[in-house]
């Protein structure tokens, strides 16, 4: 019987995902915990995820904080990589098999 487990390496890269731009970040356990590191420790100018400074102005520095974590969170709930950003993240899946 196998059992399967799984690794899932983060990569920061830029925002055409040049594999010349590709730099490895960490590796996780889980894709929660990658998603979880990305957006604690990601690299993305706060006015990227706003579609004009308007959106960013009456919001406190908490809220603007919490709102990017929302929508960096999101990026992720159907996708293993952000896109539109100048500083994008990608997850990949490794798949390993240990034999009994």
């Amino acid at each position: 019987m196998s059992k399967n487990k799984q690794l899932f390496p983060v990569f920061e890269t830029d925002s055409w995902h040049s594999t010349a731009k590709k730099r490895f970040r960490g590796i996780f356990t889980s894709k929660t915990a990658a998603v979880n590191a990305i957006v604690k420790n990601h690299e993305i100018d706060d006015h990227e995820f706003f579609e004009n400074i308007h959106e960013m102005i009456p919001l406190t520095k908490t809220e603007r904080e919490a709102e990017i974590k929302r929508r960096l969170r999101k990026d992720f709930e159907d996708s293993l990589q952000t896109q539109g950003y100048s500083v994008n993240y990608e997850i990949e899946v490794i798949n390993l098999n240990e034999w009994d």
